[in-house]
């Protein structure tokens, strides 16, 4: 994503608010699944050594590419959402094509696992990975941010938005967040943004990079932004 904006122009700033770890999972639940299900680029390195032609569902195309750049060759896209994903799986499988894995954060939004089910799949969430919030933002953006030199904080998932909220609380910099505006991939993260003073707020119309670039382009139609 950094790349796509600077490529528009934009200066970027990245700040990890969020540390990803792995998880300890049952391997041979990936192993002998019909199709694994990721609604995350997170999961991708679990999926190393599996079957290359196992067939993978990915919540949206940055997801895909990610499980194609690891080599796998049978890789389906929906739009971005977990319904668009659950549409999508359901319209290329039947439930008697067997077990089904959802490769998984520790956190999720929407249990696809349990939503299969409900259709009459059976489907395993295998927990890969962890996230955990960081404790405070980076120097560098903070003093940013404080100083009123960011055009806008790009948001990509909720928990990345809580983090932030957290974190501004916790250090007085709530106030700051008047002087930028806030580009949420989705409603759901836009909505854990509201309560902040921002001076603008923009949502994706898809949830996609090519949702977040227009976003981004509406913004800036607005206000000159030009820092990120």
């Amino acid at each position: 994503m950094a790349a796509a904006l600077q490529a528009e122009g934009h200066v970027v700033h990245i700040a990890p608010l969020l540390k990803v770890g792995r998880s300890r999972h049952d391997r041979g639940a990936l192993e002998q699944a019909a199709a694994v299900i990721l609604t995350s680029a997170n999961a991708v390195p679990a999926l190393v050594g599996l079957d290359l032609d196992v067939p993978i569902f990915a919540v949206g195309p940055e997801t895909a590419a990610a499980v194609r750049e690891a080599g796998f060759r049978r890789v389906e896209a929906a739009l971005g959402t977990a319904e668009s994903l659950l549409d999508l799986v359901h319209a290329s499988l039947r439930p008697s094509d067997g077990l089904l894995a959802y490769a998984s954060g520790h956190h999720v939004s929407v249990n696809v696992a349990s939503r299969l089910t409900e259709r009459g799949y059976r489907c395993k969430q295998v927990e890969v990975y962890r996230t955990t919030k960081a404790g405070s933002l980076p120097k560098s953006a903070r003093l940013r941010l404080l100083g009123g030199e960011l055009d806008a904080v790009l948001f990509m998932s909720v928990r990345t938005a809580e983090s932030f909220c957290e974190i501004v609380a916790d250090t007085g910099l709530s106030g700051s967040c008047r002087s930028t505006a806030s580009v949420s991939l989705s409603g759901k993260i836009d909505a854990q943004l509201r309560h902040l003073p921002w001076k603008d707020s923009q949502i994706a119309g898809s949830p996609t990079r090519a949702g977040l670039l227009e976003a981004v382009a509406a913004l800036d139609r607005r206000h000159r932004t030009r820092v990120f």
